[in-house]
């Protein structure tokens, strides 16, 4: 949902550089205290955070992975202990960071593993190879890295894989490869990889590494602006939108307000909103946007609960009411959340009902076919945007399935600092319920679904030439 306070998470990292940039050594005694200060803020302030794992499953893994700790451990090794345990909790909000590990890394002229991966069939073969080693093609099925069966090793990456669900851990680990060896193992260039050719001949290869300058792919059809619109012929529109969150919310209504006039007065009938590799933001932004295509009531969520702590009172209220109005409790009653978060008490839980939106007039007036393309990178209010559209028939979804699940804990606008290591980690404090009201173990779910190697956005124009 809301990406929160990133800028505060971004001040709290920095004052935290000098003491990354250090090849400090924590001992297990500090580590294990600062594992237990983790616990029990996240117990703190999440609104269920056994949800996912039960308080047994949490109990065993912590003692197993305290009890296997070495007597002391660099910031960054014990950084990899503290992601595994967010990890484990399965909550693609709450989380940590090795931003200050990474851009060091890169600084001082690091190098990457040179290519990516994928699964075909059971077996890993190379996807993207990033180096002019032009070797690297001959290889048909990766078989070991540095001596570790590739299996092992992609297993191993996925136990720091944040997303909730494990097809999307492979996806994300795969495609980004090089990025999650680095995080994860302390390997440095050149990598030793055993393989099997396009003959089924076993050999060995040295591969040297990359910067990561080489693992930026340029791709001259991408743009930087948050929305934009376009025409793709006489009967169908555009809109991409990256996100709901890195511009004011009358920025998006003035776009949303702007193209749905062009469209009107071209009389354009299909229109394309295109929402893959969304990254989230404001969920009330995608229903400013489903007001000007819905054909009924709508919600982008049946409820949220909140969990209702001191601090989270005074964070929720320094973000959504006015500085100069802090004072007067009375007007907290205004708003929906703000009303059921003081009227609860602390350490429990808050729950919003949320209400239908209604389409603008413009929009039952006006029946327009839409399509809404989403992928495994569709993530949090975009994700809940598809869950809108999917719940209610608003559209078609075209692409693959999103990146997290249907109903999910959001809103980590709850950032904390271990004493010892000084690592910021975020807690999320709310539950989104999709619309439909279900709870449910899966991401949304496409209605036309592509395989890798197709375009949603060429399948979606296939699909309106097929009903023209």
């Amino acid at each position: 949902m809301i990406r929160l306070i990133l800028v505060i998470a971004f001040l709290t990292i920095g004052q935290c550089q000098q003491v990354f940039a250090q090849d400090e050594q924590l001992s297990k005694k500090q580590m294990i205290y600062d594992i237990d200060c983790l616990v029990e803020k996240i117990n703190y302030s999440h609104p269920n955070p056994y949800y996912y794992r039960s308080k047994e499953e949490w109990t065993h893994y912590l003692d197993s992975l305290k009890n296997e700790l070495p007597e002391n451990l660099s910031l960054f090794g014990f950084w990899r202990q503290i992601d595994k345990i967010l990890v484990f909790m399965n909550d693609a909000h709450t989380r940590s960071y090795p931003t200050q590990f990474y851009k060091k890394y890169v600084k001082d002229g690091g190098l990457f593993f040179p290519f990516s991966i994928e699964n075909k069939e059971g077996s890993y073969t190379v996807k993207k190879n990033y180096s002019d080693q032009t070797a690297i093609d001959s290889i048909n099925k990766l078989v070991a890295v540095n001596g570790i069966p590739i299996e092992k090793v992609v297993q191993t990456l996925k136990l720091q894989s944040s997303k909730e669900l494990d097809f999307l851990d492979e996806k994300y680990v795969t495609a980004s490869f090089p990025y999650y060896l680095w995080r994860v193992y302390d390997w440095r260039a050149p990598y030793t990889i055993d393989f099997l050719d396009k003959n089924g001949k076993t050999s060995k290869m040295e591969v040297q590494g990359v910067l990561s300058t080489a693992l930026a792919e340029k791709n001259p059809e991408t743009t930087e602006e948050t929305c934009k619109f376009s025409i793709l012929n006489d009967s169908t529109a555009l809109l991409t939108i990256k996100d709901f969150d890195s511009e004011k919310r009358s920025y998006f209504k003035k776009f949303y307000k702007t193209s749905f006039k062009k469209i009107d007065k071209l009389k354009i009938k299909n229109v394309i909103i295109d929402v893959r590799n969304h990254d989230g933001g404001d969920a009330r932004y995608g229903e400013d946007l489903g007001r000007y295509f819905a054909d009924k009531p709508f919600r982008t969520s049946s409820k949220t609960l909140w969990k209702v702590t001191p601090e989270f009172k005074k964070n929720f209220s320094a973000m959504y009411i006015p500085r100069i109005m802090r004072w007067a409790k009375f007007t907290y009653g205004i708003n929906k959340h703000t009303k059921a978060i003081w009227n609860t008490k602390d350490n429990e839980l808050a729950v919003v009902e949320h209400k239908l939106v209604k389409p603008k007039k413009s929009s039952l007036q006006q029946k327009r076919n839409i399509y809404v393309l989403i992928d495994n990178y569709t993530f949090s209010a975009g994700s809940m945007f598809a869950a809108m559209v999917k719940d209610y028939q608003l559209g078609t979804l075209v692409g693959q399935p999103t990146a997290n699940l249907s109903s999910f804990y959001a809103d980590p606008m709850m950032w904390y600092a271990l004493p010892y290591s000084k690592f910021t980690f975020q807690v999320s404090t709310s539950l989104d319920v999709r619309p439909s009201g279900i709870i449910d173990t899966e991401s949304i779910l496409p209605d036309i679904e592509i395989e890798d190697n197709e375009d949603a956005l060429q399948k979606a124009i296939e699909l309106i030439q097929q009903k023209r």
